[in-house]
């Protein structure tokens, strides 16, 4: 993610998980659409947010785990 390189976010350990408990929820319900139901357009941005959400979760998980030494969990 060269977009977030040398971002700093000072959280505690409870924003990390809320914040990526949040992205996981949004993930997941992008996820869930059936993209045989919507218009060629709208499917391509849901996937665009899948890949962005993915892309933002990824970094945010390696960053706790440098920070707090440990990975956190995955839902």
């Amino acid at each position: 993610m060269d977009k977030l390189d040398n971002l700093s976010i000072p959280m505690i350990m409870g924003d990390w998980r809320i914040t990526i408990q949040a992205l996981e929820q949004q993930l997941s319900l992008k996820t869930s659409i059936d993209l045989d139901m919507v218009d060629e357009d709208e499917a391509a941005d849901i996937c665009e947010d899948i890949d962005k959400i993915e892309g933002v979760l990824g970094y945010l998980r390696s960053e706790f785990n440098k920070k707090y030494n440990k990975p956190i969990k995955q839902d």
